[in-house]
């Protein structure tokens, strides 16, 4: 059963002995139970960050060599994990190749400059800018530069920026959260009750058996990654086909 903001508060104010709103406004349980979210997340990350891998597509546009969220990049891109690009869109049985990332600084002519061609006998590549700037501002760029319009001609894989939890019936978006959504609680509640040191040593305790709870789960995500290893398996050269017994 997926838990929700309402689920939080209700739990918050539980460890808070406070069924009701007395000594904490709602604007302020919401406030640390965002912050208090967001450092969840963050642990998801550290150990399971494929969690939060999403896919979108965009079209290509011929002679264009970069896109914006106006041209259909996500706004909530906190890291880029693949691209993929076609650039044979109109033909039949093209397939898209995968475009590898690239410093901006590495390439020696002019970013726009189509003298390489538009025929892609190697890697294609691309480059990101803009991630500081706000959503508006994301830019991915390709070379060699597009020479077809193609639908959803580009692909990626991104780990997605989640949103504070806002609506009462917004999903609090961790992996097991029917067990875990309680250390958001325990968290939130600790640091409420340390404003105004009112109950010091019970927000310690409150404190300890998160971080507690926090190893635990993320102990419980490291072992859902493939052979305890966090990294891409490079099967080249190597026999996949399972229906040949050695």
């Amino acid at each position: 059963m997926a838990k929700t903001l309402a689920n939080v508060r209700s739990v918050t104010r539980t460890y808070l002995d406070e069924s009701a709103a007395d000594d904490w406004t709602a604007a302020e349980v919401d406030f640390e139970i965002n912050i208090a979210y967001h450092e969840i997340i963050a642990a998801v990350m550290e150990v399971f960050e494929q969690y939060y891998v999403i896919k979108a597509q965009f079209d290509s546009d011929a002679d264009k060599q970069e896109y914006s969220t106006a041209d259909g990049v996500p706004t909530d891109i906190q890291k880029l994990e693949r691209v993929e690009i076609n650039y044979d869109p109109g033909t039949s049985g093209s397939v898209a190749s995968r475009a590898l990332p690239i410093e901006m600084e590495e390439v020696t002519t002019n970013l726009a400059s189509t003298v390489i061609g538009s025929t892609v006998t190697g890697s294609a590549a691309y480059y990101l800018y803009g991630l500081g700037t706000g959503s508006s501002g994301i830019k991915i760029g390709f070379i060699p530069i597009p020479d077809e319009n193609g639908t959803n001609a580009i692909s990626i894989w991104y780990v997605q920026a989640q949103s504070d939890l806002s609506d009462s019936n917004t999903s609090v978006n961790i992996p097991y959260a029917d067990n875990y959504f309680k250390i958001i609680c325990k968290r939130a509640a600790a640091q409420l009750l340390r404003k105004g040191q009112q109950e010091e040593a019970v927000a310690a305790k409150y404190m300890e058996e998160s971080d507690v709870d926090l190893l635990k789960m993320k102990q419980q995500l490291e072992d859902r990654v493939s052979d305890g290893s966090k990294r891409v398996v490079d099967t080249v050269h190597h026999d996949v086909d399972f229906s040949n017994p050695i």
